[in-house]
């Protein structure tokens, strides 16, 4: 019996080591192969314009002494009569195999959305390698200067908006990050206005060494409806979309008013709810909105009274929601999705107004009723406000 235990130890062991030998020899070395991290697409001159953003392992990992490389960052273009002749273009000079399953971030120019976003989304949805939860943005800028600028101390492209949008949206919730597979469910949603973020080159905020140095940032947001594309708008333009997002963290606002302002407040945990109701054969819309706030910075005493500050706060958010509606109906774009409102809960009513084109007036708003509670001031998180001249 021992004899037998032994030999059968053997055989194992050996059909182990054959298949381990098998495996190796399909494995390639990490530093010989070609990550992915970005696609930039533009279209101009009848051609598409394919970009690849991959990234030094010196830049990403650290060495022995536990600091990182200069930040190597390889940015490909290449151009062709469709998407997928530019893109399969890139593998000519690409050296090593390249890796698509790393790739975070999709940036489109203002050119290729006018274009027609059909022949991109067939590209990156058709192949196995492509994810479908990678950010997607669009810019006026030069792809490969977006797709080049770094971020800080020597770190990669990674650390930047490009690829990491929602750390710095959780502290400051201007312009919401979208995903590829969030854009793509609203872009071919009935009735629906969706929108990619704007990413830009700013070289005015930060400094190195006394040296400008740029950063990325978003300014704005392109919007799209019935996969068309209907415009670029800078986000001063719309703020009031934050009060409209569910998921916003956190806002602020400057208040009584920019030009004279005496407070700022910070709006966290909010509700938003959008009502339809039947009025003479048409319908208007009910705005609800609730959230907590406090009050992060006093510049001035005028306003002691803290139900004051909250109507300020009301009024505030009021007018930006109100401006931003007056904005779409200047520019035939429904930024507060009040028409997807109706197609969801009145499909039939929705057919027959649409036909008539009379879905959106003047008037549509009905009433937007906002509940804000301020609850402190600064760190003093368990106390209310008491305000002292």
């Amino acid at each position: 019996m021992k004899r037998k235990s032994v030999i059968s130890c053997s055989v194992i062991l050996f059909l182990c080591l054959l298949f381990v030998t098998a495996c190796e020899h399909d494995i390639g070395e990490i530093e010989n192969q070609n990550f992915a991290t970005a696609i930039g697409v533009d279209y101009r001159d009848g051609e598409y314009y394919v970009y690849i953003q991959m990234l030094g392992l010196t830049s990403v990992a650290k060495s022995e002494g536990g600091e990182k490389g200069p930040a190597d960052v390889y940015v490909s273009e290449t151009s062709g009569k469709t998407f997928i002749d530019a893109f399969f273009k890139a593998y000519h000079t690409a050296q090593e195999r390249i890796l698509w399953a790393h790739v975070t971030s999709i940036v489109l120019s203002e050119a290729a959305l006018e274009k027609g976003m059909g022949s991109i989304f067939d590209g990156l949805t058709r192949y196995y390698e492509f994810r479908s939860t990678p950010w997607i943005f669009a810019t006026k800028n030069q792809m490969t200067d977006i797709l080049s600028t770094t971020g800080f101390f020597n770190q990669s492209s990674l650390n930047t908006i490009l690829h990491s949008p929602e750390s710095s949206y959780e502290q400051s919730s201007t312009i919401k990050p979208v995903k590829l597979n969030q854009f793509a469910r609203e872009f071919f949603d009935p009735a629906r206005t969706t929108y990619i973020p704007s990413l830009t080159i700013d070289d005015t905020q930060w400094k190195k060494n006394k040296e400008k140095e740029a950063k990325l940032t978003i300014d704005g947001a392109f919007f799209l409806a019935n996969q068309k594309y209907k415009g670029y708008f800078p986000y001063e333009k719309l703020k009031g979309m934050r009060w409209l997002t569910p998921e916003t963290v956190r806002a602020s606002l400057l208040l009584p008013s920019e030009k004279a302002p005496e407070f700022i407040t910070v709006l966290e945990e909010q509700v938003v709810k959008i009502n339809p109701e039947r009025q003479d054969g048409n319908f208007r819309f009910t705005i609800l909105y609730l959230a907590n706030g406090v009050v992060s910075n006093r510049m001035k005493n005028k306003t002691i009274n803290v139900d004051a500050m909250e109507a300020f706060v009301k009024d505030g958010i009021i007018s930006e929601v109100r401006q931003l509606y007056q904005l779409g109906l200047e520019h035939d774009i429904d930024f507060l999705n009040l028409e997807h409102q109706l197609y969801r809960r009145y499909n039939h009513n929705w057919k027959r107004l649409k036909d008539q084109d009379i879905l959106l007036r003047e008037d549509s708003i009905k009433s937007i009723e906002t509940h804000i509670t301020l609850e402190h001031s600064g760190s003093f998180k368990n106390q209310k406000i008491k305000i002292k001249e």
